[in-house]
């Protein structure tokens, strides 16, 4: 499953938000639906706007729209250019959803039916390319038009990352044979780069790409990080479905010892987090702070 923040996250997600983060939000919210709306002069009998309005109604924390919104203040923007960005990063991310759940055949996503399930495969499709195509639409808005090549390239590059991660964890990856460091992989693909990209694009606005390389580390180590503490909790669930679970995978290097193997996931966990944590503290005028904050939450946990 790619990088959700679940219910029981939910205060760590809004901690600290400020009322005019919350008045930028409902600004995102009214963005994102008014891209994903068809123009007068095309006919979509399949209603995949509704399918795409549907699958936002449906709720999620909007954790990669708060980290855009965040970094961009911090960093200087307009609120109009924090909207800019903050929508694209959270169409992006839902897009990716909704594949993904069409991918792994999932029949529910926040307590109700995903897209697939409750529109059919074919719809599902056309509505993930939607939302993906609105993505892009959304940083037309950006007020300094010569940035808009580098964001829309850096969006590419990432949204790439995404779907190199998403083929990687295919079969025949998740049998026995995979090892900690293709987890790794998978996890900062599939996750990091979608963390990541919400304060790269806000660095690339505010003049500050000599701070991406950081970010983007800094984030696929907290993806990983929270992976594993997911993995943690579904060991379980996961080895019925044969799921890729950092648990199961150590289990190999502890001879069997479910235990030994938690353990050794746990230290890998907040390894991982803590150097998220480090490096997020090297980003310019606390534009990572939201990002550190949720690392420090998660490494608690652990």
């Amino acid at each position: 499953m790619l990088f959700e923040i679940s219910p029981c996250d939910s205060g760590v997600a809004h901690a600290g938000d400020p009322k005019d983060l919350i008045d930028l939000l409902d600004l995102v919210e009214s963005r994102m639906l008014e891209l994903i709306e068809p123009s007068s002069e095309l006919s979509d009998r399949a209603n995949t706007a509704g399918a795409a309005t549907y699958h936002l109604a449906s709720g999620g924390q909007r954790v990669r729209a708060r980290l855009a919104l965040w970094s961009a203040k911090a960093l200087g923007l307009s609120d109009a250019d924090a909207v800019c960005l903050a929508s694209c990063v959270e169409l992006l991310h839902n897009a990716s959803l909704i594949h993904d759940d069409l991918q792994d055949q999932e029949q529910y996503r926040r307590g109700i039916e995903t897209v697939s399930a409750a529109y059919g495969n074919h719809i599902a499709i056309c509505t993930g390319d939607l939302l993906l195509s609105a993505a892009y639409a959304a940083l037309t808005h950006f007020s300094n038009p010569r940035l808009l090549p580098e964001l829309m390239s850096l969006v590419h590059q990432r949204t790439s990352i995404v779907i190199s991660g998403q083929c990687d964890a295919l079969p025949p990856t998740g049998d026995a044979s995979l090892d900690m460091s293709l987890y790794e992989r998978i996890a900062s693909k599939k996750s990091g780069s979608l963390l990541s990209l919400p304060i790269e694009l806000a660095l690339v606005g505010s003049a500050n790409q000599k701070s991406i390389t950081a970010a983007r580390h800094a984030a696929e180590h907290f993806a990983i990080g929270y992976q594993i503490l997911d993995d943690m909790l579904d060991v379980e669930e996961d080895a019925d479905s044969h799921a890729v679970n950092a648990v199961l995978v150590l289990q190999a290097s502890t001879q069997g010892d479910l235990s030994a193997a938690r353990e050794v996931a746990r230290a890998y966990g907040r390894q991982h987090l803590d150097e998220a944590i480090l490096g997020i503290g090297e980003l310019p005028d606390g534009s990572g702070a939201l990002l550190q904050e949720l690392a420090q939450k998660l490494r608690d946990r652990l």
